[in-house]
């Protein structure tokens, strides 16, 4: 930001505009040796362009004594060296291939060899770099340049084979929890260990990435879903998720036949599990881990010191049914 103690014209401002930003520099080389010419060199613009690099602009040939004339000097193939080296990247005048000629050439001024700037890299700073410049034909000299051979890349890793299956991640858990239970997303208490626990779930489909925290995650909001369904909270009723299961009966008899318990698990195990699939588990094996897993819940609420023969008790294993299954690989892997 500039600030004037006084108003500048329209002129000064466009000069001003012309000029730019930081100090500029005109940087010559010498090339009496190979012109014939005493005095004759090649001008840049040059301005540090940022803490990194310097910036080289508008190359010209031109002749300190303004009474000598070029003549007719063939020029090409202009590189910037650095510190003793051609600088790797930035060469915008390697391909420059012109004649330096009397009708083109301004005494004074010179003869602008190109309108392109290039960008080279800072080394040492500005107070310790050294520049220099190679030619493939400056006059009767000549330099013939043999750019290296690109590298021929090396043989592709042999990774192992992507998986063709993946974990659902955690917008997909949400919404198949929901699809799966028939209670919303924006149920009350699903809403709310959803935004609890979204951050621990899983974020990308590999396999590998998988971790017990989000498995921790998973259950819980499985957990929530099977409550809001089991307490009459969602879209479905639960005695029409369950047919003929009567949540009315304490644990002991509830569950007390295989009948009973295949009111709770089958439903469960059709709505979570697809058919035809060779990646998921077996749906009999599913359905004997459930059974089993009923068994244990209830062993509570039998005998004569039963301790869960209660109502709530059905409840609460009818939940524990449906976390698992809804929190199961079948869920998870697609």
């Amino acid at each position: 930001v500039a600030i004037h103690n006084r108003a500048l014209t329209r002129a000064q401002i466009l000069q001003n505009l012309a000029v730019g930003v930081g100090e500029k520099f005109f940087l010559l080389f010498n090339v009496s040796n190979h012109t014939g010419i005493t005095d004759s060199y090649v001008m840049f613009e040059v301005s540090q362009f940022d803490n990194y690099s310097y910036l080289f602009n508008q190359p010209v040939f031109i002749i300190l004594d303004p009474t000598a004339s070029p003549g007719t000097i063939p020029i090409a193939g202009i590189r910037i060296g650095i510190n003793g080296k051609e600088a790797t990247v930035g060469q915008a005048w390697k391909h420059l291939d012109t004649e330096i000629r009397n009708t083109r050439y301004t005494p004074g001024i010179g003869q602008p060899l190109s309108p392109l700037g290039t960008v080279i890299a800072l080394e040492k700073g500005a107070d310790s770099d050294e520049f220099f410049l190679t030619f493939e034909v400056l006059g009767n000299s000549t330099n013939v340049v043999l750019e290296p051979a690109p590298l021929q890349p090396g043989a592709p890793p042999d990774l192992p084979e992507a998986s063709d299956i993946g974990l659902r991640t955690f917008e997909e858990i949400d919404a198949t929890l929901s699809v799966v239970t028939g209670v919303s997303r924006n149920q009350a208490g699903v809403k709310t260990v959803y935004d609890t626990v979204r951050q621990q779930l899983p974020t990308v489909e590999n396999l590998d990435g998988f971790l017990s925290a989000h498995q921790m995650a998973i259950s819980q909001l499985a957990i929530e879903y099977c409550s809001a369904l089991v307490d009459n909270q969602g879209q479905v009723p639960r005695s029409g998720y369950f047919p003929g299961f009567d949540f009315n009966q304490t644990a002991d008899t509830a569950f007390n036949t295989a009948a009973q318990r295949d009111q709770i698990i089958l439903p469960l195990v059709n709505s979570i599990m697809n058919t035809g699939l060779t990646t998921q588990p077996d749906p009999a094996a599913v359905t004997t881990e459930l059974d089993d897993l009923i068994m244990i819940l209830t062993a509570c609420a039998f005998g004569p010191s039963s301790t869960c023969a209660t109502i709530a008790r059905t409840e609460e294993v009818v939940k524990a049914a449906c976390a698992a299954t809804l929190g199961s690989a079948a869920m998870l892997i697609q």
